[in-house]
């Protein structure tokens, strides 16, 4: 039996621990927080939520989630810009649902069956030599495991330790993101309104909207918890006329904390516009995946779709291999799966350039762009990833 250590209970991490379960494997999975948070919205693309067909669980994540009709882009004030019918994009491969990242990760958790899932530890060290890895965790005790795969996130202590730091793209906007009632913002349809230094979108999962207001990170630096909680009311400053439902959805952002708020945080995250590249994804028997390996902006939705996919991938590769063929299994793993991913993540840099400009001037530009810009090309790599085999 190979020995599997999953660092992270993320997307990746429990995508990875189901579909090894469903192998008849007994992978650890380990989390360093005690409490599931709600998180925030995630579209799945078909690339990530086709893998919920081979864990029997698509049909549950329908009724989990939203089928997104509608993508539609207006300016600052309040001009319509661009109005995009999601079924041309993806009714070839299938649709994008909109899910609360916390109800994913609920049903991913609960296709683990068999897998060990450890909270509130971490990893302090990692040792390999030519039989396995000696991991350290941050209470003291080691254990040995055949593999280890990262899939702790963006700031990815496993990526640290094997393969030190790594570069990224920084957009030089930052975001704050909170719930609001579903009757702020009507109907199967992501909204966006693209100013000249703000950015406001509403994006709806059942029985709620998640809102985003951005800036410049200039413009937005909290000192305290009173100032990220008038942080939105202060961003959203330049859309007062134009958006119904806005008034409404800052005083949701004011209110009462929901399920994130149980452990004392404010309903209100900060969420920095960067993200990181790692140059390799595989060091003997260590790997990364998802964030870990290819963090992505938010900005084409398709970090959690990529993730998923990888997951498969590696999941798929370790199917064939024992504890003495792993690091083959990681190698084919990074070959199959790397080029794609990345082509995703730099199709959302580009994205991010285009929507979030370093410099207000070059705003008119970038509306007349998006108003005759074919949509299908914006995201054409990424459509065109859900046919490519992996």
């Amino acid at each position: 039996m190979v020995r599997v250590l999953v660092v992270g209970a993320g997307v990746a991490g429990l995508t990875l621990a189901a579909l090894l379960a469903r192998q008849g494997r007994r992978p650890t999975v380990l989390e360093r927080s005690t409490v599931a948070r709600d998180g925030y919205a995630i579209g799945l693309y078909p690339l990530g939520s086709r893998v919920l067909h081979g864990l029997g669980r698509y049909r549950e994540f329908g009724e989990r989630g939203l089928v997104l009709e509608r993508y539609e882009i207006a300016d600052q004030a309040g001009r319509p810009l661009r109005a995009v019918d999601m079924s041309v994009l993806t009714g070839g491969t299938g649709p994008v649902v909109m899910v609360r990242r916390r109800s994913l990760l609920d049903l991913l958790g609960a296709a683990c069956a068999g897998a060990q899932i450890r909270r509130g530890d971490t990893v302090a060290g990692l040792e390999q030599d030519g039989r396995g890895v000696r991991v350290t965790f941050g209470r003291g005790a080691d254990e040995r495991f055949d593999l280890v795969v990262g899939c702790d996130g963006m700031g990815s202590t496993v990526r640290d330790l094997v393969f030190g730091p790594q570069p990224g793209f920084a957009s030089g906007w930052v975001l704050l993101t909170w719930w609001a009632g579903p009757e702020r913002f009507s109907g199967p349809v992501a909204r966006e309104w693209w100013g000249h230094d703000r950015f406001f979108g509403a994006y709806p999962v059942p029985g709620a909207v998640m809102c985003v207001a951005g800036a410049p990170a200039g413009a937005l630096v909290p000192t305290d918890r009173a100032g990220l909680g008038e942080a939105p009311r202060r961003l959203t400053e330049p859309f007062a006329g134009c958006i119904a439902g806005l008034a409404g959805a800052l005083s949701d952002a004011d209110g009462t904390p929901d399920t994130d708020g149980a452990d004392g945080t404010l309903p209100v995250h900060l969420w920095s516009m960067r993200d990181v590249r790692s140059r390799a994804w595989v060091d003997r028997r260590v790997a990364l995946c998802g964030d870990a390996a290819a963090g992505f902006l938010p900005t084409a939705g398709v970090g959690a779709s990529a993730a998923m996919r990888a997951a498969a991938g590696l999941a798929d590769e370790l199917s064939r291999a024992d504890a003495a063929t792993v690091p083959l299994a990681l190698q084919l793993y990074e070959k199959r799966c790397r080029r794609v991913v990345q082509r995703n993540q730099s199709e959302s840099r580009w994205l991010a350039r285009v929507m979030f400009p370093r410099r207000a001037v070059l705003c008119p530009a970038r509306d007349q762009l998006v108003r005759r810009f074919p949509m299908a090309r914006a995201v054409s790599g990424i459509v065109a990833s859900s046919r490519t085999p992996f």
